[in-house]
């Protein structure tokens, strides 16, 4: 039996060169379902919402491989079948 849709909600930080903040802003943008939400001294804070545990690996990898990049770190990771959270 499929599993029933879901949405997953996760915080990352990433760390990386200060002199690259622009760069890594541009190419975070265009990763699917992240915002950025503020950077400041080589690290950025940014949200993700993605519909699996496995988007959300591919998507740090994808962010890891940016130039400029140290680490992609999850602070936060929160998932729910996705009708629950059209119900709210």
């Amino acid at each position: 039996m499929p599993r029933a849709p879901e949405v997953h909600i996760s915080s990352l930080v990433i760390q990386h060169s200060p002199d690259c903040t622009e760069a890594v802003r541009e190419a975070a943008n265009a990763v699917d379902g992240l915002e950025w939400c503020a950077s400041e001294n080589g690290k950025a804070v940014v949200t993700l919402v993605t519909s699996s545990a496995a988007e959300v690996v591919d998507r740090i990898a994808q962010l890891n491989a940016v130039p400029g990049v140290h680490t992609t770190t999850m602070v936060y990771h929160h998932y729910e079948p996705a009708d629950a959270i059209d119900a709210a």
